[in-house]
């Protein structure tokens, strides 16, 4: 077993390449959704292209379908602006809804959309543990429809007083050193699920330059594309918040100048060094 500090489980294209496997996929859902839900084998139905199966879900890192026709996504998010991820959500599962083919208007006909999502740095403020989203009728409180259901799973929210499936889940993703992978595969490796992740990862970093050459596509640049949007954004806001409470300093200094306070007080007052006052003079 091993492990690879440039290709970590909470990386993308890593999750896409692991969850492709039939059975990890369906393990994962079970625990996540409390339901066990058969699906068919991606990997198969491109005929063991790892890359076109790879690149199968544009906009989710998996997507797949039940046997029984439901349309299944499986997605792991890190950098979580929760407006725009909960938006981002709906308008592609409502597109996995409409994009379907609807003959002589049977709309009965129309197969579910389930969304699963596994947040992995998400505050812990910006969702609850295990919350499925479905569309509800205010008034009378009853479910309006089965045709979307949403799964969103924060992992910081995992505890021991959930199921060990969840447990595994959390300190999988979590692995960020090869101490701390050492030690998952100390406490899981005989466990099913845990087996079944270790196996995966393995086949998964086995060879860094498919998950290199995968890394390229536009699935993946898009997305960490967004990512560093998102971080620039929360970054330049921090600055200029820092920014303002800078000038707002040196406008009190300057003020306090005026009435000839000393530079000793006004540095106290506030926390501009000295040298900063006398230049204000």
């Amino acid at each position: 077993m091993r492990f690879h500090a440039n290709y970590l489980p909470k990386s993308d294209v890593v999750f896409t390449v692991m969850f492709l496997n039939k059975e990890l996929c369906e393990k994962t859902l079970e625990a996540i959704t409390g339901e066990y839900i058969e699906l068919i084998d991606i990997a198969a139905e491109y005929k063991n292209d790892l890359h076109k199966a790879a690149l199968n879900s544009i906009y989710f890192d998996i997507k797949t379908r039940a046997v029984d026709g439901r349309i299944i996504t499986l997605d792991l998010q890190r950098v979580y602006s929760k407006d725009r991820i909960r938006n981002r959500t709906i308008f592609y599962a409502c597109r996995e809804i409409a994009s379907q083919k609807v003959e002589k208007s049977k709309y009965e006909n129309l197969k579910s959309v389930i969304v699963t999502f596994l947040l992995t740095e998400a505050p812990l403020k910006h969702t609850t543990f295990n919350r499925k989203i479905k569309l509800v009728d205010q008034t009378t409180g009853k479910i309006y429809s089965d045709l979307l259901t949403i799964h969103e799973i924060n992992i910081r929210h995992i505890s021991k007083k959930h199921s060990q499936e969840l447990q595994i889940l959390r300190q999988f993703f979590e692995i960020d050193t090869e101490t701390s992978y050492q030690k998952f595969v100390s406490a899981y490796a005989q466990t099913q699920l845990g087996a079944l992740l270790l196996e995966a990862y393995d086949d998964a970093i086995s060879d860094p330059s498919v998950l290199d050459y995968l890394s390229e596509e536009d699935k993946y640049m898009v997305r960490l594309s967004e990512e560093e949007r998102l971080l620039e954004r929360a970054e330049g806001k921090q600055e200029g918040l820092q920014e303002g409470r800078q000038e707002e300093r040196i406008e009190i200094a300057k003020k306090l100048l005026h009435q000839n306070m000393d530079i000793v007080f006004i540095s106290s007052i506030t926390g501009l060094s000295e040298k900063e006052i006398e230049l204000l003079n």
